[in-house]
């Protein structure tokens, strides 16, 4: 009888065993079926869940004096209806958060809201009916100088060939003034078109609450200015004029009088229109001509948002690059953003400085540009402008605007000689460092250190009181999704630890440095220097002197190289400058961090939603800008950049030990109490 007890209990344990081995055997299969891409479903609970201002945005709000209003203009039929709850949504907060704003929405296709519609066009008209009045009267009267002078071309292109047919003479300076004829035979042919674009410009379009007196203006000012320049120019050529028979001098006097004459009214005329203060009107009107925009009106002063930034799901999001953001948190920090700015006496400008041909505010092929890092700069209402130092002067700005220039130095170098378009640019950024002028200094890697020849950019970098090994590039090995060891050519930092603002306003973002190079501080240099992103030493991390300029490291490997301690990669500076302002500096160990082919990759953040992949690149500039122009208080961390929560302080072990956690320990765990109750059972 014990025999055959201890036999049953032999089994009842075999039994169980073998159960417990088809149970898991059972469950890796089924989860192994139902994590195939095909069977796979997501549900995004995100849309609906209950939204909230950050508490940035409810302290600017508690803040506003005096009648505030936001009034959305947007076609509902052409919107997708989860991004007009989320607007809603937004709206509904804002109004919570301060009772005395006026919140509403408008949707100018449906009959009823005609009414409203044409009642918020008239109140802003009539804000600046002043203003208007003044800039019509310019444009009108350069509009007729325009005319006066496509009337005054012909004949007088016509005089130039009598003047010339009677003198019979020929010569370099004879050819000049028959090119004089020519330019103005052509002017008198074709200067119509440019009036037919200035009225058409003047035309009331749809929509709109005045016409589009800004582009009337540019076209009328770049015309009038071009020909008071060649006109000019002409006259003084026919003084110069030698060899010519007494009875003709006085005929070719008259005509450069009358060519000095008409310059000089052109020039009347244009400096007028350059005078002229832009009409924030102006801006809205070119806003609403889009058809759907965002209008904030305050007491002192009113703005508008485009559609093509505020409902950025309407926009095609086949292009490469694009990303599409949650409404709810895109429409608080631009609706926020636009009322901090409005608070703002003057707003912050960013001249990028380059030596390309091409301007890199526009697509790239490559999208070796800066168009994503522009739209986030124009749509906290921070104007952007371009410097190409090979082809225009220095751009200036009026006086007490905060300047902040983003020296973009070229990628790639031609063998060891330096360019004249680099040493051009080169010249530049010494300049505007020498004038005490805020700069943001990018830097790539250079192969010069390798063969003894300094880096002129790591000089540029040392005025600035910043020792850069521009030499050598900051490289990882680390395993591809095939599980492959490769090396790693750029690094992302998510702790940020510094006291420095900019550094307060990255912390938890993550930030893209590709082949980022060390900084340090130069302890001869006066001033102070505050370490804002710093890399942390790691076993598998080195500082790799051998690296190809075509960024080609298939052939590098680590070997025995470790990175035996911290490495910083961004610097702030903060010297005496030429006046009583500190200037400010700020340096990245990086060359392409702000170019959209980096800060603008995107990763799908469940459902149909798209979240940047790196955001602290975006963070990166808006914060440095705010800080370079000396606006601290705009460096904090926006809505924008909190898009998707992020964990944080999660090391490589701490991630195993989770992996492990979720996979084995917790499965387990719930298993062996399965297995327990069911013995209990049993027993």
């Amino acid at each position: 009888m014990i025999e055959f007890a201890s036999m049953s209990k032999m089994h009842r344990w075999l039994s169980s065993i073998l159960f417990i081995l088809a149970l898991a055997v059972a469950i890796v299969a089924v989860n192994d079926i139902f994590m195939q891409p095909d069977l796979r479903v997501r549900i995004d609970a995100t849309k609906s869940r209950s939204y909230s201002l950050s508490p940035r945005t409810q302290q600017l709000l508690s803040t506003l004096d005096g009648p505030w209003s936001i009034t959305v203009v947007m076609i509902d039929s052409d919107t997708d209806p989860a991004v007009v709850r989320q607007i809603d949504e937004v709206l509904g907060r804002y109004e919570d958060a301060a009772p005395d704003m006026q919140v509403r929405r408008i949707d100018p296709s449906m009959p009823a809201a005609l009414t409203e519609y044409d009642a918020l066009l008239m109140r802003l008209r009539d804000r600046e009916s002043d203003g208007i009045v003044e800039f019509e009267q310019a444009v009108g009267d350069a509009f007729g100088e325009f005319t006066s002078l496509v009337a005054f071309a012909a004949p007088t292109a016509d005089w130039i060939d009598r003047l010339m047919n009677e003198q019979g003479a020929s010569g370099g300076s004879m050819r000049e003034v028959e090119a004089i004829a020519s330019a103005l035979r052509l002017l008198g042919q074709q200067g119509h078109l440019v009036l037919d674009a200035v009225e058409e410009s003047m035309e009331m379009k749809d929509g709109a609450p005045l016409p589009d007196l800004e582009a009337a203006r540019t076209i009328l000012e770049q015309g009038l200015t071009r020909w008071a320049m060649e006109l000019q120019a002409a006259s003084r050529r026919l003084d110069r004029l030698d060899g010519l028979p007494e009875a003709q001098v006085p005929e070719f006097a008259r005509l450069s009088t009358a060519l000095a004459a008409e310059a000089s009214s052109l020039a009347i005329a244009s400096d007028r229109l350059s005078r002229l203060e832009p009409l924030e009107l102006a801006r809205i009107a070119g806003r609403l001509r889009e058809g759907e925009a965002a209008i904030i009106i305050g007491p002192d002063q009113a703005m508008a948002i485009p559609a093509s930034q505020l409902f950025a799901s309407n926009l095609r999001q086949d292009n490469v690059g694009s990303v599409r953001l949650d409404q709810r948190f895109r429409g608080e920090q631009l609706l926020s953003s636009a009322i901090r700015s409005m608070q703002q006496e003057t707003m912050p400008v960013v001249v990028f400085v380059h030596a390309d041909q091409v301007s890199r505010l526009e697509a790239h092929p490559q999208q070796a540009d800066v168009t994503g890092v522009t739209a986030l700069l124009e749509a906290a209402r921070i104007e952007v402008s371009e410097w190409p130092v090979t082809i225009a002067p220095q751009p200036a700005f009026p006086a007490g605007t905060p300047v902040v220039w983003v020296v973009l130095a070229p990628s790639e170098r031609i063998g060891f000689e330096i360019g004249s378009d680099e040493r051009r640019l080169l010249e530049a950024a010494s300049h505007l460092i020498d004038q005490g002028e805020s700069v943001l200094l990018s830097l790539y890697p250079s192969f010069l250190p390798r063969y003894g020849q300094p880096d002129p950019w790591a000089r540029i970098s040392a005025r600035l009181g910043i020792e850069a090994d521009t030499g050598a590039v900051l490289l990882e090995e680390a395993v591809d999704v095939e599980g492959k060891v490769v090396v790693q050519m750029f690094q992302q930092l998510t702790e940020f630890t510094s006291e420095h603002p900019v550094a307060g306003a990255l912390n938890g973002q993550s930030l893209a440095l590709p082949l980022p190079v060390p900084l340090r501080p130069m302890e001869d240099m006066a001033g102070n220097f505050m370490a804002v992103g710093t890399i942390q030493p790691k076993s598998d991390r080195w500082l790799e002197t051998q690296w190809t300029p075509s960024l080609d490291l298939g052939p590098v490997r680590r070997g025995d190289q470790q990175l035996p301690e911290p490495v910083d990669v961004v610097y702030a500076v903060e010297r005496a400058g030429a006046g009583e302002t500190p200037q400010r500096l700020m340096v990245v160990g990086s060359g392409p961090w702000m170019l959209s082919n980096v800060a603008d990759v995107a990763v799908s953040a469940g459902g149909d939603r798209i979240s940047l992949l790196h955001p602290g690149n975006h963070e990166l500039m808006m914060s440095s800008v705010a800080w370079l122009a000396g606006e601290d208080q705009l460096v904090a961390q926006g809505p924008l950049s909190q898009e998707v929560a992020r964990l944080r302080g999660i090391g490589d072990a701490e991630l195993r030990v989770a992996g492990w956690l979720l996979t084995l320990v917790l499965p387990g765990i719930v298993l062996l109490l399965g297995i327990g109750v069911w013995m209990a059972r049993r027993t």
